[in-house]
């Protein structure tokens, strides 16, 4: 079930009200619990309070020192409100999701539902009534045990939160809590709890503030810094707009495989494709006539209807069908923007759709390797990937993915998601960084590359927290290669810049050729030996079997050139004359 207009204007003051409430008690709870105006030796703490306060301390002198060389670094206060950030967005999106777990039937009992009156609450509160002395009545306790059981599913969203968990250092008023949790139990918002789009208008209204606030900032002649980009480009884009632009790349490319494999699509031989097209024709006049408004959508009859209902009639080219992937398991879709994975929970619909289908052409609907649960797993792991600046982002993402998989099979389990967000983090790197010694050394070993392009490779990998998936890692090497090339030509009057040879950086008496390719898969696992050290591997937590990739290696991977057989998605608008770091984006795109 879709959400009203009306629940929908309601969640948009909903939210915006919370951001509010949630930000301004979190700051004062923070600042009282700590006692942060004083210093540390003053303030009187307990053993437990005063070591999560240098935990936070410490994390907010990190982030200060990480700024070193920047025209306008930021403060700690800065980096706090950050912290404090991270911890709203994330309990009001753990909320959330429990909230549409429930209105779906992925769990049995409510518990954010109704809140204290909820049948889960009711149940705690008569089996243990000694847990029942804090100041939500045990409430918290009970939501806390549940957000843990959901950690082992969605360790992104329920599992610490922040880098290195100092989100968790914030506490939570149990008064915000409960208004929290009222406020998302309000009647008119129940037809959102069903709405496939909800996390993602929710990702958006909690950040219209911060967006406003810029459009602000550049009307007033400022422009738009780094680590402000995400927040500037985060808009949510209307269903119809991504069913458009999915049916006419995905539709397509399945209609060139079933044309390859000499199969009928059965949207054409079912008639959906021409009955839609001549109802189009008929709608159109309609409302030419003045017989229907101009904003009003033309009825569809079935699912298959809507899976197709704004596909454009066209050519399938030879040579399209020549290249074809062999079966729609084949298939690599990125969204290099993926905000709140909403075009990525589209495809997945669409893709479940054409599984089913392909497994009836080939004979084998009903095979095991057909089955939904299999089918689910593959998509998630296989399929579908996204990139985004925000960690936020790919948060949701990862939980309305997951959601939708959970509805369509519960009994499936996803070896993982390919979804990452680009903070790796790398900014100002020391130069006496262990790990960046250790990658010099190896890469020099391996290719004779010297240390100093090695850092140029690293410095551009910097750049992803802001570039995201504009960012060229394979250029970056491909630039190092050639350089080197370049000063052996002249060193040695051999090889050449694209000659396909390097020296390699053994001993003179040992020096031996190795190819270009064989250098540049050096620098690539050097890179990711790094990365794994240096970006945390469990950010996010989308690898369910098996241990979790570093965010580092899962990006310098998600980027590579001709990765995928379709990149989709409604790029952020941003144009570049407000934005301050213009030079990899004049220089490079």
């Amino acid at each position: 079930m879709s959400m009203t207009p009306d629940a929908k204007k309601l969640l948009a003051t909903t939210i915006r009200a919370l951001r509010v409430r949630l930000l301004a008690d979190l700051a004062a709870r923070t600042e009282s619990k700590y006692q942060l105006a004083l210093k540390a030796k003053d303030a009187n703490l307990d053993e437990e309070t005063a070591c999560n306060r240098r935990r936070l301390e410490e994390h907010l002198d990190d982030e200060v020192r990480a700024q070193r060389g920047r025209d306008k670094p930021r403060d700690a206060a800065d980096f706090r409100q950050e912290v404090e950030q991270t911890a709203a967005y994330t309990l009001l999106n753990r909320l959330v999701v429990l909230r549409i777990m429930e209105a779906t039937g992925l769990r049995r009992q409510a518990l954010v539902t109704h809140g204290w009156e909820s049948p889960a609450y009711k149940t705690f509160r008569d089996l243990a009534p000694t847990l029942r002395d804090d100041e939500s009545e045990g409430y918290e306790l009970l939501l806390h045990l549940v957000f843990e059981e959901l950690a082992g599913e969605l360790p992104g969203l329920y599992g610490p939160a922040g880098p290195g968990g100092v989100a968790d250092l914030i506490e939570v008023p149990a008064s915000t809590l409960r208004h929290a949790i009222e406020a998302l139990d309000q009647p008119g918002l129940v037809s959102c709890w069903t709405d496939d789009m909800t996390l993602g208008w929710v990702y958006q209204y909690w950040n219209d503030p911060e967006r406003e606030a810029l459009d602000a900032k550049i009307h007033g002649g400022g422009k738009v810094a780094p680590h402000e980009i995400a927040s500037k480009t985060q808009m949510f884009t209307e269903r119809y707009m991504v069913d458009w632009l999915l049916q006419n790349t995905l539709g397509p490319m399945w209609l060139a495989m079933c044309q390859r494999h000499g199969w009928t699509a059965e949207a054409d031989a079912h008639g959906t494709l021409a009955d839609l097209e001549a109802r189009r024709v008929e709608w159109r006049a309609r409302r030419d006539r003045g017989e229907v408004s101009l904003t009003e959508m033309m009825p569809l009859h079935s699912e298959t209807e809507r899976r197709w209902a704004y596909y454009v009639p066209q050519p399938i080219p030879e040579g399209a069908v020549r290249q074809a992937p062999e079966s729609v398991r084949d298939l690599k879709i990125l969204d290099p923007a993926v905000g709140s994975g909403h075009f990525l929970v589209a495809a997945f619909e669409l893709l479940v759709a054409l599984y089913r289908e392909e497994a009836r052409h080939r004979g084998e609907e009903g095979h095991e390797d057909w089955s939904d649960k299999a089918i689910v797993e593959h998509i998630l792991s296989d399929n579908l990937y996204g990139i985004d600046l925000d960690p936020r982002a790919v948060q949701i993402a990862a939980a309305a993915l997951w959601l939708k998989a959970q509805q369509t099979c519960p009994e499936a389990h996803p070896r993982e998601l390919h979804l990452v967000a680009s903070n790796l983090r790398l900014a100002n790197l020391p130069k006496n960084d262990p790990a960046l010694i250790e990658l010099r050394r190896e890469v020099e070993r391996e290719t004779g590359i010297p240390g100093a392009l090695t850092d140029k490779v690293v410095a551009a990998l910097a750049g992803a927290e802001h570039l995201g998936s504009l960012l060229q890692v394979d250029r970056a090497v491909e630039e190092a290669l050639d350089k080197h090339e370049h000063q052996l030509t002249r060193a040695t009057g051999r090889g050449g810049p694209g000659g396909g040879r390097l020296l390699s950086g053994f001993p003179q008496q040992q020096r031996a050729l190795i190819g270009r390719e064989e250098a540049k898969l050096s620098i690539l696992e050097g890179l990711e030996g790094f990365l794994k050290k240096h970006t945390r591997g469990d950010d996010l937590g989308l690898r369910f079997r098996g241990e979790q990739l570093a965010a580092g290696v899962r990006f310098v991977r998600m980027v590579r050139e001709g990765t995928y057989d379709l990149v989709m998605g409604n790029p952020p608008y941003q144009g570049t004359a407000k934005m301050q770091n213009l030079r990899y984006v004049q220089t490079r795109l």
